[in-house]
């Protein structure tokens, strides 16, 4: 009997133990459900208390966002009634898992979580709200300085002191918003340019920020453009963003500069604390610049700056500035018709500068005659709008480029969003793909002679230097920019019809059929297209364009990819992230004369046989592509007979599907085709001596290597493997190398071209050593989880390094070691004369930049240090002029522990905490 019962003990509770194990995994998702419905309903306890202090301060809000705050609260309410109710009627546990399993809205707990976001969201608002409540009318610290006073301003400054003294002085006034206005080209820009250079020399503010409104702006983009100088991340919705924002800026004295205006913005929208002026200590002012003064007036500013054309004695000295002294004095004769030519730019600061420029090279009575004649026939007759003579003159100024080459490439220029700071190699690239550069043979001259044309518009002032964010340099020499009076002109100048709506704020292509009736280039690019109604497939029906930009629009509809497959004519076409999933869109298949496919960002499984049918394919991007795989059928690539730039990579840099090149290295080796650029992943050293054997006919522009088993060393980076691995090492401009066995690196073959490296999940990687023959040219330098280095003391030997991005080393004690370790000695300064970007991520036993000793950061721009809580000091010595330049990316308790060798060394940074 005992026995008995001891063996049904015995089941029982082995049973339970089965039930346990069996149950446990559909347990585990639902055991948080009721912490978090708790957790909601105390936010939403909280967020009532809070609306009842805001009622309290204003118990009839007549204002609007307080009325949407509070109308959003009570919609918390119900909605937390509603998931009470949902998990109330759930508490068995088979009802709550069927709940969990079989209805489409998801489990309780996931609704809670997204409901506890929106919450923390309002608590931000509410508690801004109650700031701005608060508040004290309060006037602003005095200026630091007379802005008249001020010396060794930039050139630019001159003609426009007077304006930027006025901008200046407003930094001290009552007024929390300055307005300044006047027609397009008047100089807005450069005010707004100059302020932001100055005025940290007037005036103290934690963040400067200046961004550009643009036609068509929406509260989305203008966060977008917020978020990137400042810095933070992004966030799923607009509203999140704005919380985001407000929580970052709130506490914060902050100047915003807002250029090319052109319709009213709702800054609280956008996530700009209120109230502007003084409140709570805080500085918070706003410059807007516009065309239109009633905008301004719209947007809050009751002071205002009229600008107006130069006097004639402005124009003229900005005119002979941008003609040159040697060009003006070079005959007797020069003078007098300069001064006629400067009087026909009406003494418009854009017209003086990009004619002036125009006319440096006219050496002769002759030309200049001739340009006067020129400029006086163009020019409209009577009393015409700015606008209308501004597009003469630069019509005068284009028509000056040195060829139709030139010419064609700054049209294409306008083909971007207004106001966007386009990245030169992008714009290069497309130069490139739309056949407007000579077919030199080599990808790398093609692009330095893409960079030549460039210097050769931003010489002419029709192209200006755009900003960086990531290297928080504001100008760039990686960016460049239309300014929107050119851009408006260069869209006039396009010969052929052009449909160009980027970055407009598009949900669907435009419906109108008369615009895609004739036209050769279309961009959408920077949209947010996710609908292609019937009409608008009947206004695409007869669209036959040659260039097809799209490239941006993260969710473009099945409906846009049928339409284009009719576009049999296209040549170029870019779908760059565009929400493309899994299977790759046949439809491309159909475009028999396409020469550029940039399919770059989407998630496609395979490349399809079909592919083949594009015999004039020239170039074909496919860079991270979101799957870890990617499958290319064997004689894919050699039906591709014309292909002469290949790009095939992952997003990921753990794994690839093995062997996924071998049909791509097959291919290349038995049909002897040439191709001036291939960038390929590769999984072993002997992969690497066949892509070598095919040079120079292949070369090899870019490559991720991993695994390389049995590998202790990188043999490609070695000079005794030249006699081999040469044809490769002479080519490469950019090298990965990730998850293997690699021990030591030491790079010294001549690898002239190299600019880029990345190294990750290197483990065993303990010794590096780069000699000045393989690191001459390196710019960006990366690497992530290579635990055994201690120290990366080699990169203070690269002359030409940009960037140095370091994260999860978790072995890493100092950057830079002593003398012993390859370095300076102590009393050395370390000069990084070019580093712009240094990232110091998820080092938890980093102690020092250096050992000992300082070091000099003169082009710093931006520093990220997060999980890094042992570095206590940076040991910089500043360069002359550096003050606030340098954006410091970390933790506000990390930034406020930092001990500083002097103030004038802490005076570079401006933190974002």
């Amino acid at each position: 009997m005992e026995l008995q019962l001891a063996a049904v003990l015995g089941s029982l509770a082995l049973g339970g133990a089965v039930l346990v194990l069996f149950f446990g995994k559909w347990w585990q998702p639902l055991a948080g459900t009721d912490r978090r419905v708790k957790e909601l309903a105390d936010a939403v306890e909280a967020l009532l208390r809070q609306r009842a202090e805001v009622l309290g301060h204003d118990p009839a809000p007549s204002s609007d966002p307080v009325r949407a705050w509070l109308r959003r609260v009570q919609e918390a309410q119900d909605e937390l009634a509603s998931i009470k109710a949902r998990h109330d009627g759930g508490q068995l546990y088979v009802v709550r898992l069927v709940q969990y399993l079989f209805l489409p809205t998801g489990p309780v707990a996931g609704l809670a979580e997204q409901q506890l976001k929106a919450l923390w969201a309002l608590r931000e608002q509410g508690a801004a709200i109650l700031d701005a409540a608060l508040a004290t009318p309060q006037a602003p610290p005095p200026l630091l300085c007379d802005p008249e006073e001020l010396e060794g301003l930039p050139a630019e400054a001159g003609p426009a002191r007077a304006y930027l003294n006025e901008a200046l002085r407003f930094l001290g006034d009552c007024d929390a918003a300055l307005g300044v206005w006047g027609a397009g080209g008047v100089g807005k820009s450069t005010v707004l340019k100059l302020v932001r250079e100055v005025c940290g020399r007037v005036a103290r503010f934690d963040h400067v920020v200046l961004v550009a409104a643009s036609r068509d702006c929406t509260v989305a983009k203008l966060q977008r453009e917020v978020v990137s100088v400042l810095g933070l991340r992004d966030a799923p919705t607009e509203q999140a963003q704005a919380a985001g924002i407000l929580s970052f800026l709130r506490d914060k004295s902050f100047l915003l500069l807002l250029d090319g205006v052109w319709e009213r913005l709702d800054l609280e929208r956008v996530g700009i604390p209120q109230p502007l002026g003084m409140a709570n200590g805080k500085v918070r002012k706003i410059i807007v610049a516009s065309r239109s003064e009633a905008l301004c007036a719209d947007m809050g500013c009751r002071k205002k700056i009229k600008m107006e054309c130069f006097n004639e004695e402005d124009a003229w000295s900005l005119f002979q500035a941008n003609v040159g002294g040697d060009t003006i004095h070079g005959h007797t004769q020069i003078p007098a018709l300069a001064r006629q030519v400067a009087a026909e730019c009406k003494c418009l600061p854009l017209a003086l500068v990009t004619v002036g420029r125009a006319m440096s090279n006219k050496r002769t009575p002759e030309e200049w005659s001739n340009a006067l004649d020129t400029l006086k026939a163009s020019l409209p007759s009577g009393t015409p709008g700015l606008d209308k003579s501004t597009h003469a003159l630069l019509k005068f100024c284009y028509d000056n480029l040195e060829s139709d080459m030139v010419r064609k490439c700054f049209l294409t220029c306008a083909l971007w969003p207004e106001d966007h700071n386009v990245f030169k190699e992008e714009l290069v690239q497309s130069w490139i793909g739309l056949g407007l550069l000579p077919d030199l043979g080599d990808i790398e001259e093609a692009h330095r002679f893409g960079l030549s044309l460039i210097a050769i518009l931003k010489d002419a002032r029709l192209l200006e230097p755009g900003h960086n964010h990531r290297y928080n340099m504001f100008p760039s020499d990686t960016h460049v920019r239309l300014h929107d009076v050119v851009r408006d002109a260069a869209l006039r100048f396009a010969s052929g019809r052009w449909l160009v709506r980027a970055g407009a704020g598009l949900r669907e292509p435009p419906r109108e059929e008369v615009l895609w009736r004739g036209a050769q280039r279309v961009s959408l690019m920077h949209n947010t297209i996710e609908d292609a109604p019937a009409k608008v497939g009947s206004a695409l029906g007869d669209a036959q364009p040659a260039s097809l930009m799209l490239q941006f629009n993260k969710a473009l509809p099945k409906r846009m990819l049928q339409a284009i497959q009719h576009f049999t004519k296209l040549t170029y076409l870019d779908l760059e992230d565009t929400g493309i999933q899994d299977a790759f869109p046949m439809e491309i298949c159909c475009l028999v004369n396409l020469k550029y496919l940039n399919l770059s960002k989407n998630k496609i499984l395979s490349l399809p046989m079909e592919l083949g049918n594009l015999g004039q394919l020239e170039y074909f991007y496919l860079r991270d592509n979101y799957y870890i795989q990617i499958t290319i059928p064997p004689g894919l690539i050699s039906r591709l007979g014309k292909l002469q730039v290949l790009e095939l990579f992952t997003a990921s840099i753990v794994s690839v599907a093995d062997n996924y090149v071998a049909p791509v290295l097959d291919d290349l080796e038995s049909s002897g085709a040439r191709m001036a650029s291939l960038s390929i992943w590769l999984d072993a050293t002997r992969d690497v001596e066949r892509l070598a054997r095919l040079a120079p006919g292949v070369r090899a522009r870019s490559l991720h290597l991993r695994k390389l088993e049995g590998a202790r060393a990188v043999p490609l980076l070695a000079a005794e493997h030249a006699p081999e691995l040469g044809g490769v090492q002479e080519s490469l401009r950019e090298l990965a190398v990730y998850s293997s066995d690699v021990e030591e690196i030491a790079a010294d073959a001549h690898m002239p071209r190299l600019e880029i490296i990345k190294f990750g999940f290197l483990t065993k990687l303990c010794v590096m050593a780069w000699s000045q023959a393989a690191g001459s040219n390196l710019r960006d330098v990366g690497m992530g989880a290579c635990h055994s280095l201690t120290h990366v003391t080699w990169v203070q030997h690269l002359p030409c390094l940009e960037s140095l991005n370091l994260s999860g080393c978790n072995g890493l004690t100092k950057l830079l070691g002593g003398a012993e370790d390859g370095g300076s000695a102590t009393e050395e300064v370390v000069v990084f004369p070019r580093l712009r970007v240094l990232a110091l991520l998820g080092l938890p036993k980093l102690e020092a930049i250096r050992a000992q000793g300082e070091c000099a950061f003169p082009d710093l721009r931006r520093l990220q240090t997060r999980g890094c809580p042992r570095l206590k000091r940076i040991p910089m010595r500043p360069a002359r002029g550096q003050q606030g330049t340098v954006r410091i990316e970390c933790d506000k308790h990390w930034w406020n522990a930092l001990q500083w060798a002097g103030e004038d060394a802490k005076a570079c940074f401006v933190p974002v905490v």
